[in-house]
């Protein structure tokens, strides 16, 4: 009865198969909102012409306000990247499934003209040699493993890509209050150069949060980025990471 309920209200618009499984685009009756998801779980969420539903995206965007020439790691529907090339970014949009690309410029408005690659993130990142001033990472999927996949020699490779005053900007899975791996990732990302903030939603179990590693010494004096907390009627919060890059050479091996 509920699968009838809920395909009634639903409309399918496409089904696909990715590297990571398959994929179903779905639109909304009530809203027109379009749904992308991955094996059952909903990736993205946004109008037609790629404007997120989800408060994580428009914080990633706010963070990334002050760069201009931005790398973004990872796509999905590609709803961060449409919400930055309106904005007039220049982008590089890298993603290991091919049909992520094909699904956002059908689905969700991603612009035709940017340069969209496909390879996994972090062979892309050891083999480039291009600098940017932001980078943008929002990868993951059914069975993503952050602090795997985000060792310290990934995110030193990743740092290694920021221009002077660069900043990055990314979006991990935290299970519960006490999950380590976001502070872990942050001070990887941001080693002994960047200052680290965690933007994140205090008692939601399975929630997003965004690390920012940024130049500025505050975060939490930008008008904007308050405003998109207070009015989203969640419970996002800002806090500074609890680790430095030299508290990870200490300690327990498997930090």
């Amino acid at each position: 009865m509920l699968f009838d309920v809920w395909w009634s209200i639903v409309r399918l618009l496409g089904r696909y198969q990715g590297r990571n499984g398959e994929i179903e685009v779905v639109e909304c009756s009530r809203d027109g909102t379009r749904i992308y998801f991955e094996e059952g779980v909903r990736q993205s969420q946004a109008t037609p012409d790629g404007e997120s539903v989800f408060t994580y995206v428009k914080l990633m965007d706010e963070l990334l306000r002050r760069a201009t020439n931005i790398l973004v790691l990872g796509c999905g529907g590609g709803n961060l990247a449409t919400r930055l090339a309106g904005l007039g970014k220049s982008l590089t949009i890298v993603d290991n499934n091919p049909v992520s690309f094909v699904i956002a410029h059908k689905f969700f408005g991603l612009p035709d003209d940017l340069p969209s690659i496909v390879s996994d993130f972090r062979k892309f990142i050891f083999d480039d040699d291009a600098l940017y001033d932001g980078i943008a990472i929002d990868v993951g999927g059914p069975g993503f493993r952050f602090n795997e996949m985000f060792d310290a020699e990934t995110c030193d490779a990743i740092r290694a890509r920021l221009a002077p005053g660069g900043r990055i900007v990314m979006n991990v899975l935290v299970a519960n209050d006490i999950d380590p791996i976001p502070d872990r990732i942050a001070a990887r990302l941001a080693g002994e150069s960047l200052g680290i903030w965690i933007v994140d939603e205090q008692g939601i179990q399975d929630r997003n949060a965004i690390i920012a590693c940024v130049p500025e010494k505050q975060l939490g004096a930008r008008p904007a980025l308050e405003d998109l907390m207070e009015n989203s009627l969640e419970r996002w919060s800002i806090r500074r990471g609890r680790l430095r890059c030299h508290d990870l050479t200490v300690g327990p091996r498997n930090w």
